[in-house]
């Protein structure tokens, strides 16, 4: 016990003492109990909230995107609260759960929407180097304009501009500045950054490319509320046999795990602490490197499986097909399946 409390005395002088009573527990059930009462009560609201202000000023979220946010968000939390007083120091509690979010949106617009991600990084370099613009924060979004305008609050946030009514220099893509400097001359007032996007990326025909998920799910009814104790105890036994498996069902399976809303399964087991990270990839027989290379991708298409496991897309979800009918034979696990089910 001497131990814990230096620990503590130690992380009190750098960790918000918001934290204090999941770092103070005094078992594994409390620490539980603690986190998850931290979770509902103070993650949850700043998570909501920054997704809410970056819905304004960039696009509206729908709700399977806010949910898979939301839980992405919340699983990259907990995994580092794993570390407070070793690797992690967490001065400002909300704070720091408002920069996660805005990684996990950032990452989740990249995965989505690459094409405009990239579209979006190139007009930022653009305003940022050319000295005949500018960039520049207001209370509802990031504005941008002529450098002359730098400031102004009497922000545009959807340019009405079409490919039929725009000019050559606007669809002339070899010559971004230009463009740019038209759209602005032709509106006569600053734009919103992400409304500046937009407008390119429609006159420029950029459009993006995803790939759809065709197999369903054996998780169709799985509940979205993870922190259930019968939910856990569900998961816990699904996971047991998950991992009696063979190697190449479990990846089948795994890969493609979608709850009720399409979203990554698998992040539940960690989510409530069935399974570490380091248990997950070693259930796919990966390292926790790949795992982490590939999680905000989850659930793969069976495409992308296929070319992983170096199969035929029809061998991977045979193999899904047998696993599920492997895990349906678990009399318990069944019988709490077919409940789920109604």
């Amino acid at each position: 016990m001497a131990g814990v409390r230096l620990v503590i005395r130690r992380c009190s002088q750098v960790i918000d003492p918001v934290l204090l009573p999941m770092i103070e527990a005094g078992d594994e059930e409390s620490r539980g109990e603690a986190l998850e009462r931290l979770l509902l009560s103070r993650a949850q609201p700043v998570i909501e909230t920054v997704i809410a202000r970056f819905g304004r000023s960039d696009r509206v979220f729908r709700r399977d995107e806010v949910d898979d946010i939301q839980a992405t968000a919340t699983l990259r939390l907990v995994r580092r609260l794993q570390s407070i007083g070793q690797e992690e120091d967490v001065r400002d509690f909300d704070n720091y759960v408002a920069t996660l979010t805005y990684n996990a949106i950032y990452d989740f617009m990249r995965r989505r929407f690459p094409e405009r991600t990239r579209l979006k990084n190139r007009i930022r370099y653009l305003l940022s180097h050319d000295p005949r613009f500018a960039m520049w924060e207001t209370p509802e979004t990031i504005a941008c304009g002529l450098a002359s305008w730098r400031g102004k609050l009497d922000v545009l946030t959807s340019p009405a501009i079409t490919r039929e009514t725009a000019s050559s220099a606007m669809l002339d893509q070899s010559r971004p500045h230009d463009a740019i400097a038209a759209i602005f001359k032709q509106h006569d007032r600053p734009l919103s950054l992400d409304g500046l996007v937009a407008l390119v990326a429609e006159l420029w025909g950029i459009v993006e490319s995803q790939l759809q998920a065709t197999d369903e799910s054996l998780f169709d009814r799985l509940p979205s509320h993870a922190a259930r104790h019968e939910t856990r105890q569900f998961l816990q036994v699904l996971w047991n046999e998950i991992k009696l498996l063979p190697p190449q069902h479990r990846a089948a399976l795994l890969l493609n795990l979608r709850d009720a809303e399409g979203l990554n399964a698998v992040a539940l087991f960690a989510l409530v602490g069935v399974a570490e990270l380091d248990e997950i990839a070693a259930a796919l027989n990966m390292s926790i490197e790949g795992l982490e290379s590939i999680w905000h991708s989850l659930p793969l298409d069976d495409l992308v499986i296929a070319e992983r496991l170096h199969l035929t897309r029809q061998q991977v979800i045979n193999l899904r097909r047998t696993a599920r009918e492997r895990l349906a034979r678990g009399t318990f696990l069944w019988k709490k399946y077919e409940r789920r089910r109604g």
